[in-house]
């Protein structure tokens, strides 16, 4: 793949290619967004274009060197990612070590840390020495969906290149590219509930969300009525299981932002969930404009505590604890 075939970030892909055409390059990069993006496809088609003998502006897909790298086995294209969930310093130590070999193509040496977040303080030392000391003719890119989880120092030594979510359109059409059997309407509600993260979207599969959406349109009534343990019945989700949090929060979130658009429009039009469109308008009558701008505010604060929280559970028990504490006249309509 080059920078022809990848979908958006245009910004990014014009600033890379002027830094490989002035050939004025920083040490250390991050590749910062959301996850599922496009980060490590344009990593990688950044070092292909560095690596390739053709030395057009872009890589030219069909050299040895284009080959090997598409392949995962060029030799001066080096791949860290985590083990287990984590980044060790053994790895970083193997990886300063192999930076400072020459090339063996006698041009640039290139790293690309995936997940560079999940480097423990450890390697993050040891790899902040690597920054301080860099090796000659050598290009590192850390990828990242959490920036903030980085040393400061490491990221005050790197230059930052900051990705966005894709358009919602785009992301539908990637997701039709790749799984040609999904509907435009559904494609377009996968799109939405990933925010523009085609990665995450195609992760999951159509019939599995709406089955469980579903679920959560029902319980929905019993967000203001019923105990937290009532509501969550069962529902039963491990002390790690975050992602499966997430996702449900994120169904949460895109069900009441349906609501919210369809209480400003009155039209069916703007929401996501169109094949739900009339229990969309059946309970968006139930609430009142600011009780859904207030459900939204509670939820999206909650989801953004799942990196701190160390037990979903208790985050799940807490947001639904908070939501039936609010002031009984927050809600216009008792289920």
């Amino acid at each position: 793949m080059n920078f022809t075939q990848i979908r958006g970030h245009q910004k990014v892909l014009k600033l890379l290619t002027r830094i490989r055409e002035t050939e004025k390059f920083a040490s250390a990069y991050i590749f910062s967004g959301p996850e599922g993006v496009g980060k490590r496809l344009t990593a990688i088609a950044f070092a292909k274009s560095l690596l390739c003998m053709a030395k057009n502006k872009d890589s030219c897909e069909t050299c040895p060197a284009c080959i090997q790298v598409e392949r995962g086995n060029h030799p001066d294209l080096i791949l860290v990612k985590p083990e287990k969930g984590v980044i060790t310093v053994d790895s970083i130590r193997n990886l300063k070590r192999t930076l400072s070999w020459k090339s063996f193509a006698g041009g640039k040496k290139i790293c690309i840390v995936d997940e560079a977040d999940q480097m423990n303080i450890h390697a993050a030392n040891a790899f902040l020495k690597t920054l301080e000391e860099p090796a000659p003719e050598t290009i590192i890119i850390l990828i990242t969906s959490k920036p903030y989880r980085l040393l400061p120092t490491i990221i005050s030594r790197c230059q930052q290149i900051k990705f966005q979510p894709l358009p919602f359109p785009d992301t539908a059409e990637l997701i039709r590219l790749k799984k040609k059997e999904v509907e435009r309407n559904d494609a377009l509600l996968m799109a939405s509930l990933t925010e523009g993260s085609p990665g995450k979207a195609l992760s999951l599969e159509v019939e599995y969300i709406k089955e469980l959406r579903d679920e959560w349109i029902e319980k929905v009534k019993f967000l203001i009525n019923k105990e937290p343990i009532e509501f969550w019945g069962e529902d039963e989700i491990s002390p790690k299981d975050k992602k499966e949090l997430e996702l449900k929060l994120d169904l949460l979130i895109l069900w009441f932002r349906d609501l919210l658009r369809y209480k400003i429009y009155k039209n069916i039009e703007p929401i996501f969930n169109k094949d739900k469109a009339e229990e969309v308008s059946l309970q968006e009558a139930m609430f009142r404009l600011e009780d859904l701008i207030n459900i939204l505010f509670i939820i999206e604060n909650y989801k953004a505590t799942l990196d701190y929280n160390i037990n979903p559970q208790l985050t799940l028990e807490a947001l639904i604890a908070t939501l039936k504490s609010r002031d009984k006249n927050l809600y216009s309509y008792q289920f």
